[in-house]
Formats: C-alpha cells, sequence, structure tokens
C-alpha cells in the first residue's frame, strides 16, 4: 500500500513535469524576443558612449543588461514550469502561457496542451 502511494506521488509529478515541457516553445520565444530588445538597447547604448569605450566596459555594460534581462524573465519562466512539486495546477501553466504569448505576441501552438488538460480534467471525479 505504501508503496502503491509514493508510486502513485511520483507518477503524477513525472506527468505534470512531463506535460510542463509543452511550454518550452514559448520560453524560447520569450527568451529570444527579449534577447532581441537587450541587443538592441545595448547597441544604442554602447553607440551613444561612442568609439573610445574600452573592452572592460563593455563587457559590464553586456552583462548589467544580461542581468536584468534574466532577473525580469526568472519570473515569467517559473509560471511556465509545472513540476507537480508545488500547488500551481497544469492548467494555471496553461493560462500562464496563453497570457505571455498574448501579451508579446508570440504565437506559439498551444492547442495540444490545451486538448491534454482537458483530457486530464474530464478524467478527474
Amino acid at each position: 500500500m505504501e508503496a502503491q502511494v509514493i508510486i502513485d506521488e511520483e507518477s503524477t509529478q513525472f506527468e505534470a513535469w512531463r506535460d510542463s515541457l509543452e511550454t518550452v516553445p514559448t520560453i524560447k520565444k520569450l527568451r529570444a524576443y527579449a534577447e532581441r530588445l537587450r541587443v538592441a538597447e545595448l547597441e544604442k547604448c554602447l553607440g551613444k558612449m561612442g568609439d573610445d569605450i574600452n573592452k572592460k566596459t563593455q563587457k559590464a555594460v553586456d552583462d548589467l543588461s544580461k542581468g536584468i534581462v534574466n532577473k525580469m524573465l526568472h519570473g515569467p519562466m517559473q509560471h511556465l514550469r509545472c513540476d507537480g512539486s508545488d500547488s500551481r495546477t497544469l492548467s494555471d501553466t496553461l493560462e500562464n502561457m496563453n497570457a505571455l504569448n498574448r501579451m508579446f505576441s508570440l504565437e506559439t501552438e498551444i492547442s495540444v496542451l490545451e486538448q491534454k488538460i482537458r483530457a486530464k480534467v474530464e478524467q478527474k471525479p
């Protein structure tokens, strides 16, 4: 009985993790979008600083821009992951993915994930 409980818990966590992999395209598109913005703004900034800027300063500004982007994306990325270790459900993850797709016009195909969620919701008593 105890072994079955452990198996059921682990199986549920594994399924949630596997299903959350469906959000990978959104994660990649959001990261790519943020990186394009970062690079464009970095180039503008470095252009304003002039040609006499040294490599150390260029690297510091580049690292700063990367750090800001990573910190800003951390929260949204956490809400696109659903590994069964917290109270977020796959349904919540789908809502987050839809919201990010709309906010940033990422246009990720989500119909497969929606179908999986509907099937799981219908299975539950």
